[in-house]
């Protein structure tokens, strides 16, 4: 329930920045000009990209497409008379993963690890969900002709990891199963990743690499997302 509270006032942050304003400035003065107003200050911004999940399995066939998105409110504090700027705020990271393979405790061996379904199964949908809330701080610059550029880093608790099966009964092969496993032992509490973004004004490229894992050092696989996509910069 707390998970839930804390993603609610995080959302309920973000749309609290939307609506906040704060006064353009042009990228070298840092006064304010009617003729030539920074209007793209990264204040809000969406990543729309695709994970490589890295560290998995040989075994584990992956689809190709793993979407997902992050959204970051930011307060932007700019560098006097400089075209530099610091990034500080609150964000949301949604990843995804698509597999043949579930997973699933070892009480054996205490442990999480990929089950991989037999090929005689027929399914629907095997899904990884991965969630975190995260405090993004971040080093920019902006050139006056709009090309812009920004590195950072993201440090966060991970609120979820889940995963969702549609299918045969993979103990049985014969009855439909739709199942919702949000039992995952040892998953790391916390995520820390670095990122950039290279563009022009509101659109830019986009990559991330997480260094943490998603489970505990010896509990489970090591496996971490590096996402490639583009950025928009909503104001």
């Amino acid at each position: 329930m707390y998970k839930r509270l804390f993603l609610f006032a995080m959302m309920a942050f973000l749309g609290f920045q939307s609506l906040s304003a704060q006064n353009d400035v042009t990228p070298y003065t840092g006064k304010e000009s009617e003729a030539n107003p920074v209007v793209f200050r990264d204040r809000l911004v969406m990543d729309i990209f695709h994970s490589f999940w890295m560290g998995m399995p040989s075994q584990v066939n992956y689809k190709k497409f793993d979407p997902g998105f992050n959204i970051s409110a930011m307060w932007d504090f700019k560098v006097k008379n400089k075209p530099l700027s610091f990034g500080l705020g609150v964000g949301v990271t949604y990843h995804t993963q698509f597999s043949n393979a579930l997973l699933l405790y070892d009480k054996d061996n205490d442990l999480m690890k990929y089950n991989i379904l037999p090929s005689t199964v027929e399914y629907n949908l095997l899904k990884m969900n991965y969630l975190n809330v995260n405090i993004p701080l971040e080093f920019r610059y902006r050139h006056e002709n709009g090309f812009k550029f920004s590195i950072g880093a993201r440090v966060g608790l991970i609120a979820e990891i889940s995963q969702k099966y549609k299918g045969q009964d993979y103990t049985t092969a014969s009855d439909t199963l739709m199942v919702k496993n949000l039992r995952m032992e040892h998953k790391l509490k916390y995520n820390v990743d670095f990122y950039t973004r290279i563009g022009w004004k509101f659109v830019n490229a986009y990559y991330s690499f997480q260094v943490t894992p998603l489970f505990e050092a010896g509990k489970g696989p090591k496996i971490y997302p590096m996402s490639v996509g583009i950025s928009l910069s909503i104001f």
